[in-house]
């Protein structure tokens, strides 16, 4: 698609759309009430499972990216190759790419890799951030083994202009401007959101192969843009349409590993995402219909090593979902799609080159009495004109009292083997079996508030396996790597989400924490005892603190990861490190408009540290930032 032609036309759209202010506030018509996407599943079919929703941190971090807020907030191991560098994103243990991350419904993970670069998600593009826990393929479908990601967008009616500028310097060349604009009025939307975003990523770091000797790193630059835009149309009070459209660019260098001298890697990305959606809801019936493109390109160059390659993706999907409230307090959900993977690699042997895949699902809730919910779900893909695993579900929820929820679920789920694992060349393995793993969850809420205090307190305990995990293992009789279905992965562990907040006439006190123990081991590995998996902690915490009086807020954040071992046999691992994040924000008004003007020390304590072997991260370093509300 012509981006320049769409922006033009976007544009237009205002243009023709827009009216006076004044007029849009004097004239009396109906509230009709916020439309949200359909993609929101998780409230009805996701019981027993844990939903962790993070929507008030993408309203307080605008200029950031998803995989910074998620290390900051939840209980996801973000796994970084430095600032601006690849970042994934993983769930109790299991590998990123069982990670599926979608924006509106539709699917972000690349069918060459299975994943999704977070660092390449900004916060300004998002109104929505739900981070689901433990596989629930039979509701999310293939890819979701061992958590999700739900990205989304909200469109209010009647708020006539509503423009936010967003400006952020910082250390190491950061530069990031933003802007979002909405202009809405009984029965129409209009929304348009740009960011620019440039970090030289110049920061120096303890060199261990020269004594500890402070180097600069090199060649790290980073560049990223994007646009996106959408409108939607109620026509009255039982039928609503809209479209949505995002582009996204990014230009990096790719800075060399300690151990290597210099690096001449360069990566470029491009996205183009098209949302068409219709909705239905007439008493107790409701349909949803989805028609969404996603392109994708990606470039990579390294002239030392005589390397060029080229990977571009399409994907075409077609979807629908219908809703029935039945008779006592019982509903039911069915669903269909089609959806058509196009890929096109200098480094994929695929003559086919396309994959097609089918799917029909099948959710039911039934209130067995005003305290017990039984929630059920079941699955089937069809993959080329072969059947994949069959996936259901079940779960309960029980209220104790006003005050607590009890919830257990056991959930089966799968991943098909990528683009990369089957025909990648050299070394793809077109006879991968998919990796399909079960996991039996147990949660227990307890929520409670009065005039002054809010408190809640979330548990969660798990137990799942994962057969057939891909490993990339040396080739016995070649130079190159392979993969296999090598492992049989069991995943044991406890999580923690607590909220305290104070208020009173002259400050609001907030504690917040999320942690979690995981325990994660390969039971066919030939070691003797038990061995984490490479890269995953045992434990991780998250504590922030935030006290705020009148116009001035101050906040306190920090987290902590446990040892995380590079090697199989634990003999090579990185150091369990901390890192303190300091922040202070004054909100004032001018002329009536708010703006927020914001200092943040990352880092505190100046912490020598890694996430990836070998690829140093920042010590100390500053950002400012100032919003402006229109």
């Amino acid at each position: 698609m012509n981006t320049n032609l769409f922006m033009g036309f976007s544009l237009l759209t205002i243009s023709l759309f827009a009216q006076e202010k004044d007029s849009l506030l004097n004239t009396n018509i109906p509230v009709l009430k916020e439309i949200v996407l359909s993609d929101d599943k998780l409230s009805l079919w996701a019981v027993g499972s844990s939903v962790l929703d993070l929507g008030t941190s993408l309203r307080d971090n605008r200029l950031t990216d998803i995989a910074s807020l998620l290390s900051n907030k939840s209980h996801v191991r973000i796994r970084s190759y430095g600032v601006g560098g690849l970042s994934s994103a993983s769930f109790r243990g299991a590998g990123a790419s069982h990670t599926q991350i979608s924006w509106n419904g539709v699917i972000l993970n690349l069918a060459t890799t299975g994943q999704q670069d977070l660092t390449l998600i900004p916060a300004l593009f998002v109104d929505e951030l739900k981070v689901q826990s433990g596989g629930l393929s039979s509701l999310l479908g293939e890819g979701a083994l061992g958590g999700s990601i739900h990205l989304r967008n909200k469109y209010r009616f009647n708020q006539a202009y509503n423009t936010q500028l967003n400006f952020s310097v910082g250390s190491f060349g950061k530069q990031m401007y933003g802007l979002s604009s909405q202009v809405s009025d009984a029965k129409n939307a209009f929304d348009i959101r740009f960011y620019l975003h440039h970090a030289e990523n110049d920061y120096s770091f303890n060199d261990p192969y020269l004594n500890g000797e402070k180097r600069d790193l090199e060649h790290a630059s980073f560049s990223s843009k994007g646009f996106q835009t959408s409108y939607v149309k109620r026509f009255n009070r039982y039928w609503s349409a809209d479209i949505r459209y995002w582009h996204q660019g990014t230009f990096r260098e790719l800075a060399p590993s300690i151990s290597e001298a210099q690096s001449t890697a360069e990566q470029e990305d491009e996205s183009n995402i098209l949302l068409f959606h219709v909705n239905h809801q007439k008493e107790k019936f409701e349909w949803n219909a989805n028609v969404s493109y996603h392109h994708s390109d990606l470039s990579y160059e390294d002239s030392l090593k005589n390397v060029f390659s080229n990977h571009t993706t399409h994907r075409y999907k077609i979807s629908q979902d219908f809703r029935w409230d039945l008779k006592g307090k019982e509903i039911l959900r069915l669903e269909s799609s089609m959806q058509l993977d196009s890929v096109t690699s200098t480094n994929i042997n695929d003559l086919r080159g396309s994959e097609t895949r089918f799917t029909l699902g099948l959710n039911h809730n039934k209130h067995l009495s005003d305290n017990v919910l039984i929630v059920s779900g079941a699955r089937q893909e069809i993959v080329d004109n072969e059947l994949s695993p069959f996936l259901p579900s079940i779960s309960f929820q029980l209220k104790l009292n006003p005050n607590i929820l009890l919830a257990c679920g056991s959930y089966r789920s799968y991943k098909r083997p990528s683009y990369n694992d089957r025909f990648w060349d050299p070394g793809g393995n077109p006879n991968l079996l998919e990796e399909v793993g079960w996991m039996s969850n147990l949660r227990l809420v307890y929520e409670k508030s009065n005039t002054h205090v809010k408190k809640r307190m979330g548990m969660s305990m798990y137990y799942g396996k994962i057969k057939n995990w891909i490993i990339w293992l040396p080739s016995a009789v070649e130079s190159y790597w392979v993969p296999e279905n090598k492992s049989l992965v069991e995943q044991i562990g406890f999580e923690l989400e607590g909220l305290y907040e104070f208020h009173n006439s002259w400050c609001v006190f907030t504690y917040e924490t999320t942690s979690s123990y995981q325990m994660v081991k390969d039971l066919n590995t030939e070691m003797i005892g038990s061995r984490q998996l490479m890269y995953i902690p045992v434990f991780q915490t998250n504590q922030r603190i935030s006290m705020e009086v009148e116009k001035i807020t101050w906040h306190y954040q920090h987290h902590f990861e446990s040892v995380r071992y590079t090697s199989v046999d634990h003999k090579s691992y990185l150091d369990p490190y901390s890192l303190a994040n300091v922040g202070i924000k004054y909100s004032y008004e001018m002329q009536g408009e708010p703006i927020n003007i914001g200092f943040q020390v990352n880092n505190l304590w100046d912490a020598n540290y890694q996430m990836v072997q070998n690829r140093p991260m920042p010590g100390r370093h500053f950002n400012f930032n100032i919003n402006f509300y229109l």
